[in-house]
C-alpha cells in the first residue's frame, strides 16, 4: 500500500497547474518577495513599508480622486497609517492560523505581480494581488496592491477615506454625480460622510432613510450603507443596501467577493453564487478556492453539474488544495457519480491524511455521503484500503 500512496503522490504532482515561477520569470525578484511575503504572514508592516515607493504611492492616492488641502495634509502627516491602515483592514487578525498563501507570481523585464491568499473563518477568502516592479538599484518595490477586502486598489481606498476625511459642502459636493444639490442635500450627505467615518450606524440611517433614491444611489452612499447595515446586523437594510450596491457597481467587478460573502450572511445564495462567479470570471488568477467555494454555493441552490464543473476546476489549477477535494466529493455524491466520487475520496486519504471510513462519512452533515456509502463503488474500494 505504501507503494499506491506513492504512485498516487506522484500523480498529485503531476497535475499541479503551471509551475510558480514560469519560464522567464525573474528567480531573484522572486526570493525578494518571499521577504515580503514573511512579514505579511507575521502581520508585520514593516516588511511592505520597507519595499513601497512613498512618493509613488502618496502620487498615486492624491491623483485619484478630488482631495482638499487639508485633507492632503493630514494624510502627508500620516502616510504610513494611512497605509498600514489599508494594509490590516481584511487580513486575519494577528495570532489567527491562517497562513498567507501565495497563489500566483510573475516578473518579467523588470515588473510583474504577486498574489496570495488568506483564509477567513465561514468559507471567506481575502485576496490581495501586488503590484510590482525593480528600482534603478535592483530593488523589489511595491507599487501599489488589489485587495478584495475593498474591492479596489489600495491607493483608491486611500483615497477614498481623504475625501470624507473633512467632509465639509465644497468636498462633498466634489463626490455627487447629482446636479445642483441643494444645501440641505450638501449638509444631509456631509452628515452622513461623518456618521460613516466614525462608524455610527444608528445616525447614518436617520439621516439615510430622509434621502430621495437618487441619494441613497450615490456611489459612496450606497457602499457606505451596506457596511453600516452589517455593523448594525440588520439583515433587512442589509438586503437592501446590497440590492443598490449591486445596481450602482455593476461595472466595477472588484466588489463582487465581498459583497458575495455579504450575501451568504443574509442566506440569500442564489445573489452569491452569481456574484461570486463574476469575482472568478475577471479575477487573473487561477488557484482552487474560489471555484471550491463556487461548488459548494452550486450544491446549495440545486446545481449540481455546476458544482461538478467548479469542483474540477479547482483541483486542476490547485490539486494540493484539500478543500477542492472535498468539493469535488460532494459535487460527484450529489450527482451520484460514484465512480467519480472514489477519486476524491483516494486523493483525500493518499494526500491529505483523511481517514474516510463509513462511520466518518455517515457523521459528515452532507447527506449525500449517506447514499455513497452503500454503494458497491464504495464497498469495493473501502475493501481494498488498508
Amino acid at each position: 500500500m505504501k507503494i499506491a500512496a506513492l504512485a498516487a503522490t506522484v500523480v498529485l504532482l503531476t497535475m499541479a497547474a503551471r509551475p510558480l515561477i514560469a519560464a522567464g520569470d525573474d528567480a531573484e525578484a522572486f526570493g525578494q518577495f518571499q521577504e515580503i511575503l514573511r512579514g505579511i504572514d507575521d502581520r508585520s508592516f514593516e516588511s511592505i513599508q520597507k519595499a513601497i515607493d512613498k512618493t509613488d504611492m502618496r502620487n498615486r492616492v492624491l491623483s485619484a480622486g478630488q482631495i482638499e488641502a487639508d485633507a492632503a495634509q493630514v494624510f502627508d502627516g500620516n502616510f504610513w497609517q494611512f497605509v498600514e491602515a489599508e494594509f490590516t483592514a481584511n487580513l486575519p487578525p494577528p495570532g489567527s492560523k491562517s497562513r498567507a498563501k501565495l497563489v500566483d507570481f510573475a516578473f518579467k523585464d523588470g515588473k510583474g505581480k504577486a498574489a496570495i491568499r488568506f483564509t477567513k473563518p465561514n468559507f471567506e477568502y481575502v485576496f490581495q494581488v501586488f503590484d510590482l516592479q525593480h528600482d534603478g538599484r535592483g530593488r523589489l518595490r511595491v507599487i501599489d496592491w488589489f485587495d478584495s477586502g475593498s474591492g479596489q486598489m489600495v491607493s483608491a481606498e486611500i483615497a477614498e477615506e481623504l475625501m470624507i476625511l473633512m467632509p465639509t459642502k465644497a468636498a462633498t459636493r466634489k463626490t455627487l454625480s447629482i446636479q445642483n444639490p441643494t444645501d440641505l442635500e450638501l449638509f444631509q450627505v456631509t452628515e452622513i460622510y461623518k456618521a460613516s467615518r466614525d462608524r455610527q450606524p444608528p445616525r447614518f440611517f436617520d439621516i439615510y432613510d430622509q434621502f430621495s433614491d437618487p441619494l441613497q444611489r450615490e456611489p459612496f452612499i450606497a457602499k457606505y450603507a451596506v457596511f453600516m447595515a452589517f455593523l448594525m446586523k440588520d439583515s433587512d437594510r442589509l438586503a437592501r443596501a446590497l440590492e443598490i450596491f449591486v445596481d450602482v457597481y455593476s461595472d466595477k467587478p472588484g466588489f463582487a467577493l465581498s459583497v458575495s460573502d455579504f450575501y451568504v450572511a443574509i442566506g440569500a445564495y442564489e445573489q452569491s453564487y452569481e456574484l461570486l462567479k463574476t469575482f472568478h470570471q475577471n479575477f487573473a488568477v487561477k488557484e482552487g478556492a474560489l471555484p471550491a467555494k463556487l461548488s459548494a454555493l452550486a450544491l446549495a441552490i440545486g446545481k449540481p453539474e455546476d458544482a461538478e464543473m467548479f469542483a474540477v476546476e479547482a483541483t486542476e489549477d490547485e490539486p494540493s488544495l484539500e478543500l477542492g477535494w472535498w468539493s469535488m466529493l460532494r459535487a460527484r455524491s450529489s450527482a451520484e457519480n460514484y465512480a467519480g466520487a472514489i477519486e476524491a475520496l483516494t486523493q483525500l486519504e493518499d494526500n491529505f491524511g483523511q481517514r474516510l471510513d463509513e462511520a466518518k462519512l455517515r457523521r459528515d452533515k452532507f447527506r449525500g455521503f449517506a447514499n455513497l456509502v452503500v454503494t458497491d463503488e464504495y464497498k469495493t474500494w473501502r475493501a481494498n484500503r488498508p
